[in-house]
């Protein structure tokens, strides 16, 4: 892999979406297949032919795939000195018609706003298949819908690629295709998704799926090494899930985890019910926008022309933010609207001289130093997350940039935004909560604006069961503690059912 890499340059191996498949890892995926009743193999997507390679000692194997990217299919045929024959140079994603007895695939990952085919590849989907991709997808997860639809009637298919549809808002489609025919077996996810692909930037799991058998329940699993592939019949998962329990709408990472729970729907409604989260201001330019005391003086800046704001998540170190605390470490953020003063005209031209003006956001704004209108918000929401997600009730006048969602209550949530910060603080609001995160790489989790919103939260109803008084004694606890009182987090955990 390293000499293609050397040959290639990474920026080639990224406009191509390849991350290349460990030998184990191979192995694994390809014996699993081969256990139908037919012996052969497709693989969508060719790359550097860890699968073909898998299958080297077994001569009645008929192998065959689809490449898009001849260049690495040259470097394989010099490289084994061998010739590629069995592989078709074409864009799997645009060729039709094909049916297959097992396929195995480690599909190109890149965002579909990156794709140059994309509107086509929508088209194709849509007059094949009768399905609308969203936009948003990857072209792993077209790669996976497109095998599903070509997939033989007791043909097995295993697919190593990113899990983030598994919350993702558009993986709802790919999620309904693998559960609706209950020919999903198990979905294996990594924890140690460096040693698959080093560059992941996203958890990386394994999906097995057998047309020959129906499966009333599915398997998740979590491994810790590949090493684990080995011994893979004997592992237990931690999850069995029956299919009909499987709502291709709800987020399926939690059952990673372990701790399987569902949630009384009688008394839980979705955060939209109370408002919404949103994301931070984009500046584009945070250098220029994002002003200190000592840049505030020294530009003799009107009050008028610059707001507090929070620019970085460790700006704010306590779970209430109190203007005492913005105090300690002042950070603001230049706003100017109508008529500007000679300060803030002379800041501006200075701006432009250092090209400000010309980065991605700012030159499509008019003018380009107006920044997007806000109001603070009461309730911050940490984007990443390692260990347990940040809330936040901020009590500031402080403007939150993107380091943190900002949630804005309508007029029913405006009287429950106390009582929502207790909940997201609370043991049972974080798992519950935390079904709606997408996972990264090494343990990152991310929360988009749109999964907070959908998030479950106590209805108004439950809340008023909690005495005001109770709600202040609570807050104040958690600012002394660091954690709320036993007596509150047994408050919300009848939300849970076991």
């Amino acid at each position: 892999m390293s000499d293609y890499l050397q040959v290639v340059g990474e920026k080639h191996q990224k406009r191509f979406g390849q991350f290349f498949t460990p030998d184990a890892v191979a192995s694994f995926m390809a014996d699993w297949v081969l256990d139908s009743e037919a012996n052969t193999v497709f693989d969508p997507a060719f790359g550097l032919g860890a699968f073909r390679a898998a299958l080297d000692d077994l001569a009645d194997v008929q192998f065959t795939g689809c490449e898009v990217d001849a260049t690495i299919v040259e470097f394989w045929e010099r490289d084994t000195g061998e010739r590629a024959d069995f592989v078709a140079i074409e864009d799997y994603l645009l060729s039709w018609g094909g049916q297959y007895a097992n396929i195995v695939c480690n599909p190109p990952y890149m965002r579909f706003q990156k794709f140059l085919n994309r509107d086509v590849v929508i088209r194709g989907f849509k007059k094949n298949l009768g399905i609308k991709l969203s936009g948003y997808m990857n072209t792993a997860s077209a790669f996976l819908l497109k095998s599903l639809s070509e997939l033989s009637e007791r043909g097995r298919l295993a697919y190593i690629m990113p899990l983030e549809f598994l919350n993702a808002g558009y993986g709802t489609l790919v999620k309904q295709k693998l559960v609706e025919s209950g020919h999903l077996c198990s979905i294996i996810s990594f924890d140690c998704e460096k040693d698959i692909f080093p560059d992941a930037t996203t958890s990386v799991g394994i999906i097995l799926y057998d047309r020959a058998v129906y499966h009333t329940d599915v398997q998740f699993f979590r491994l810790q090494s590949i090493d684990e592939l080995t011994a893979f019949e004997s592992l237990q998962p931690v999850a069995e899930v029956p299919r009909s329990a499987l709502d291709p709408q709800a987020k399926w990472l939690p059952h990673f985890q372990g701790t399987a729970f569902s949630v009384d729907h009688q008394k839980t409604t979705t955060l939209a019910h109370f408002g919404k989260f949103s994301r931070g201001i984009a500046t584009g330019a945070n250098a220029f926008f994002v002003l200190n005391s000592t840049n505030v003086s020294t530009r003799c800046l009107s009050t008028t022309e610059y707001v507090p704001c929070i620019a970085k998540s460790s700006q704010i170190r306590t779970a209430v933010f109190r203007d005492a605390d913005f105090a300690d470490n002042p950070v603001f953020l230049f706003s100017v609207s109508g008529n500007l003063s000679k300060a803030a005209a002379d800041y501006i031209r200075f701006g432009e001289s250092e090209g400000y003006h010309e980065r991605f956001l700012t030159k499509n704004r008019t003018p380009w130093y107006k920044t997007e209108a806000r109001s603070p918000s009461p309730l911050l929401f940490g984007v990443f997350s390692r260990d347990g997600y940040k809330v936040v009730l901020n009590k500031t006048k402080a403007l939150n940039l993107t380091c943190y969602h900002g949630f804005q209550p309508n007029l029913l949530g405006a009287a429950y935004v106390e009582y929502l910060f207790l909940y997201f603080s609370s043991q049972t609001g974080r798992q519950i909560v935390a079904r709606s995160m997408r996972q990264y790489g090494r343990a990152l989790d991310k929360f988009e604006p749109n999964d907070l919103n959908d998030a479950l939260v106590p209805t108004a109803a439950f809340f008023d069961t909690i005495p005001k008084e109770k709600v202040a004694e609570a807050i104040h606890s958690l600012e002394a503690n660091g954690e709320l009182p036993e007596w509150m987090e047994a408050v919300f955990a009848p939300l849970k059912c076991e």
